[in-house]
């Protein structure tokens, strides 16, 4: 049978683990042609993916990346990839902060710009920017994080309207607290107190996440463009 992403490519960085990996599989399974990205240049992405290799704290490697993602034209992007830091404001060095803009602002919006021009000439394209729940609330030591992760939603709502007409929808999609490999390396995180914070009383998994992502980035989502949406288990509304 054919998948709703039948004959699509999409492009979904930070693809060797976590929320990214569980992305690229969904997307596969739908029938996409995907390219997923990491860091090392052995990363391992899902079976049936393409793997391509970046380093989205380099500025300039990021560019070069971003000229052969324009020229393949992804009808669908998803920057997933993202780097946390746990520090507060006096330990906080300037180059520790910006290498988390690099990663989690600054790269997304020099793949967007990449593939925007491909998308409209087709008149589709889904692009979604994967926020956080720290990107509409915060805590301490959350600095840098969430400066990345308020601004990457404000780039989302720039930059919905002024795509629309062509076809093109633009969406954040905020997770809350997913048990993968980056929540496991949080410092002091009480895993028993949290979820009995979360009102559905656990942590979400990582293709509950990977479900919404495929929908919002597939045919069947028409209307919905320039939002934040929040993915957590019913945390931040109480």
């Amino acid at each position: 049978m054919a998948g709703p992403l039948d004959g699509r490519l999409a492009l979904v960085t930070g693809a060797t683990r976590g929320l990214g990996r569980a992305m690229a599989a969904r997307l596969r399974d739908d029938g996409a042609q995907v390219i997923g990205t990491g860091t090392r240049s052995d990363g391992q992405v899902p079976e049936g993916c393409e793997f391509m290799s970046v380093d989205l704290a380099d500025r300039d490697a990021t560019t070069a990346f971003a000229e052969t993602i324009r020229a393949r034209a992804p009808a669908i992007l998803i920057n997933n990839a993202g780097i946390g830091l746990e520090r507060g404001i006096e330990d906080l060095e300037t180059e520790d902060f910006l290498k988390v803009q690099e990663v989690n602002l600054l790269a997304p919006v020099i793949l967007c710009r990449a593939v925007v021009p491909g998308m409209r000439e087709a008149g589709w394209g889904r692009i979604l920017n994967v926020g956080s729940i720290y990107g509409t609330i915060s805590r301490e030591k959350r600095v840098a994080y969430s400066a990345s992760k308020f601004g990457i939603d404000g780039v989302t709502a720039a930059l919905a309207p002024e795509v629309a007409k062509d076809g093109i929808l633009v969406n954040t999609l905020a997770p809350g607290f997913v048990r993968t490999e980056a929540l496991d390396a949080i410092e002091d995180l009480d895993i028993p107190a949290l979820e009995a914070r979360i009102p559905i009383g656990r942590m979400g998994r990582p293709e509950e996440i990977a479900a919404f992502a495929a929908w919002l980035v597939g045919p069947e989502n028409t209307y919905i463009s320039g939002a934040n949406l929040i993915i957590d288990g019913g945390l931040v509304r109480v």
